[in-house]
């Protein structure tokens, strides 16, 4: 059984107050603050995209969109063994399904023009763009639990010296519109969210 992260976290509340805020009209949906770590181990850690959820399993959990392993030496798309489809496709130097990661600069347009693979695959030689232990953007497209084909952007520290790397947040525009890299909420969703998030903590504290 894989193990959910069940701390509570305020910036997945945030979040999912952006989300709850705006399921009728389009949104970008931003996770900050998430640092997560990435393991030296093989198995690296999974995450629900969607959701914030993360695992460090071997097999993954369901749901899950991206596995980074190594520190953030290897990332694959593998990361829910039960899936007949990845759900998650960075953008790449090309379209093969092993071609590198691309680091993207901060206001790069992901859309559906974006360079990405078709099918299940990973990359361990992203390094060629990304820089060991400097931030650096990812940018994706995932499929989220409604089918709709969405685009992202992660911030992360790779590392590909044997030390832990770090998922620093991400965001995603959840009507299928292209996203510019490091876009989040507008602030009248931020709002709405810290009001949402002070009710979920005065109730926790009943």
């Amino acid at each position: 059984m894989y193990q959910k992260n069940t701390i509570p976290n305020i910036s997945i509340a945030v979040g999912m107050m952006a989300l709850h805020a705006s399921s009728a009209s389009a949104a970008i949906i931003y996770l900050p603050g998430q640092e997560i770590p990435i393991p030296t181990t093989f198995e690296g850690v999974s995450v629900n995209l969607e959701t914030g959820a993360v695992t460090n399993a071997l097999a993954g959990a369901p749901g899950a969109d991206v596995n980074f392993v190594l520190g953030g030496r290897g990332i694959t798309n593998d990361a829910d063994e039960t899936a007949s489809a990845p759900t998650f496709q960075p953008v790449r130097s090309g379209t093969g399904n092993t071609d590198p990661i691309v680091e993207l600069t901060f206001g790069t347009v992901v859309g559906p023009t974006s360079v990405t693979g078709n099918d299940f695959g990973g990359s361990s030689t992203h390094f060629a763009t990304f820089t060991s232990g400097t931030q650096g953007y990812i940018g994706f497209e995932v499929v989220l639990a409604d089918t709709t084909v969405s685009y992202g952007w992660l911030l992360t520290t790779l590392q590909d010296d044997n030390t832990p790397g770090v998922i620093h947040s991400w965001a995603y525009e959840n009507s299928g519109a292209a996203i510019t890299v490091g876009a989040i909420p507008e602030p009248s969703h931020s709002l709405l969210s810290i009001f949402g998030l002070a009710a979920l903590a005065l109730r926790r504290r009943r």
